[in-house]
């Protein structure tokens, strides 16, 4: 399947494509790895029901499999 060329809605950088681990089922994905992304800066903050020492927070994803349906995908934050 050829990907089309897709932007972030937050930041604008382009998406960057990424093979997901095979028990997802996701196959690639499409991943915005811009860290300085409105959308990931503050992730960290915005997930509820976590413990507060862990840095997990948000990236803008999504699955071109499923007509580039936009998704939140889980990623560690560095701070």
């Amino acid at each position: 399947m050829a990907l089309e060329e897709r932007n972030c809605p937050y930041c604008k950088q382009q998406l960057t494509p990424w093979e997901a681990p095979p028990e997802t089922w996701w196959g690639i994905i499409l991943v915005c790895n811009n860290n300085e992304c409105s959308y990931y800066v503050g992730s960290n903050c915005s997930i509820t029901n976590k413990r507060d020492d862990s840095r997990l927070g948000t990236r803008y994803a999504e699955d071109p499999a499923n007509n580039y349906q936009a998704f939140n995908l889980l990623s560690w934050c560095p701070f």
